[in-house]
């Protein structure tokens, strides 16, 4: 299993990891980008985590 570190986009800014093959979709916002995971939410919604790194980041550690 390979996880990929990343900063939180919450309060005190800690590291999360995120196993790339959970990971169904990316999307950015104005002041973080949301990882969508294969896990569901509590309410069945799908689960994200927040992070501040750019898109662009996220897929370039995602993929490589």
């Amino acid at each position: 299993m390979r996880l990929v570190p990343f900063h939180y986009a919450g309060t005190n800014d800690p590291i999360i990891f995120i196993n790339p093959e959970h990971v169904v979709a990316i999307r950015a916002f104005t002041s973080s980008t949301h990882i969508y995971v294969s896990v569901l939410g509590k309410d069945a919604s799908p689960s994200y985590y927040p992070v501040r790194e750019s898109i662009d980041d996220v897929v370039k550690h995602l993929t490589s």
